[in-house]
């Protein structure tokens, strides 16, 4: 089992102070997180309302200048958005600069206002995802100049600079939680998975699970080589009690910012079409026991959590749990904490079984 965390966070000057204190705290948590022994850091993108970061490459630069050996990732880079000759080049750049340590996780973004921002219409959506996502391969792969002929990119006679240094190219995670056509999509391309256990439709996400295992085998791709990153919320307390106050407040504060991002007709997205509605209508009327009944929260004592991460292995098959933190105007030395007590008693549990032969139930879904 390998372990990530993943910053989509929600900015409040009053808990956070300055945008340049916000950064310093994440940069702080990331060195930290590189000390403790978690495996990758991922960076998530946004584009208003003090959502994640406008330029994940440019806080994962950062953060690559003050580590050495951590993972550096995206959850997710929106190529719909984009250039995707541009993303390539960025992307690339940051595989070089930190010595080979890029995670291209892909997405197609689920919020229009984000569209409208762009001026892409949402409806093209999946058809600049595909297309971009080709394009960004092709010029990480190309050994000379190449010729691109798409719907809404072309190029004659291009070479491509700088090449990434992880050959063929950098590991690409491309992001499906209840959109069968992603998850498809992701198994015929060959592409490691991302995706949402903390999303209130377990059944649904391990259906999708299933379904892009089952395309992989039927595109010649072994899916014991492909990864299953999960995201969930974490906070590792001290009791039960003190992760529920100083660790569930802050989640589902979250979660409510989560839910009024499409509440105005503007910002609603198609994305969501699965759900059977918006955003705003994943979490309606979920209590905090709801979500913890239905297991999908990181949020206890140690050995609760770790109780947690052996049920998601053999309920979904993950190899891969990323850990959203820091939501919710959660305070850094609670985050720090967290974090802390994480890698000193979970982390150990499942190192530990990484040295140990994989059983069955860890590498198929239930």
């Amino acid at each position: 089992m390998k372990f990530g965390i993943l910053y989509n966070t929600d900015y409040y000057p009053e808990a956070h102070g300055s945008p340049a204190q916000y950064y310093q705290q994440i940069l702080e948590q990331a060195q930290f997180e590189e000390e403790l022994g978690f495996d990758a850091v991922w960076f998530g993108e946004h584009h208003y309302s003090g959502y994640s970061f406008g330029s994940p490459p440019v806080i994962a630069m950062a953060a690559a200048a003050r580590t050495k050996r951590i993972r550096l990732g995206t959850g997710v880079s929106l190529v719909p958005l984009h250039h995707p000759i541009r993303l390539a080049e960025e992307y690339a750049m940051l595989d070089v600069l930190s010595g080979g340590r890029l995670e291209y996780g892909i997405g197609r973004g689920f919020l229009k206002y984000s569209h409208l921002v762009f001026g892409i219409n949402e409806d093209e959506n999946h058809e600049r995802y595909h297309e971009g996502t080709d394009l960004i391969v092709q010029a990480w792969t190309s050994d000379g100049p190449f010729s691109y002929e798409g719907k809404f990119w072309k190029l004659q006679d291009y070479s491509f600079f700088p090449k990434p240094l992880q050959q063929p190219h950098p590991p690409i995670y491309a992001s499906a939680v209840v959109t069968p056509e992603s998850a498809i999509y992701a198994g015929s391309r060959g592409f490691h998975l991302t995706t949402g256990l903390f999303v209130p439709a377990r059944e649904k996400v391990r259906d999708i699970i299933a379904l892009y295992r089952q395309t992989l085998r039927e595109h010649g791709f072994d899916p014991a080589t492909r990864e299953v990153a999960g995201v969930y919320q974490l906070y590792c307390g001290e009791s039960q009690e003190e992760a529920r106050r100083n660790g569930g407040q802050y989640a589902l504060q979250y979660f409510k910012f989560f839910s009024t991002l499409d509440q105005r007709a503007l910002h609603t997205s198609k994305a969501f079409e699965h759900y059977g509605g918006g955003v705003s209508r994943i979490f309606a009327g979920k209590t905090y026991e709801d979500l913890e009944r239905a297991r999908l929260l990181m949020i206890g004592e140690p050995q609760y959590i770790v109780d947690q991460i052996y049920w998601a292995q053999e309920y979904y098959g993950t190899n891969y749990l990323i850990f959203e933190v820091a939501q919710g105007g959660e305070p850094h030395h609670l985050v720090m904490k967290s974090l802390e007590r994480f890698a000193t008693h979970v982390m150990p549990v499942f190192k530990k079984q990484q040295a140990q032969p994989a059983t069955a139930s860890a590498a198929t879904p239930a």
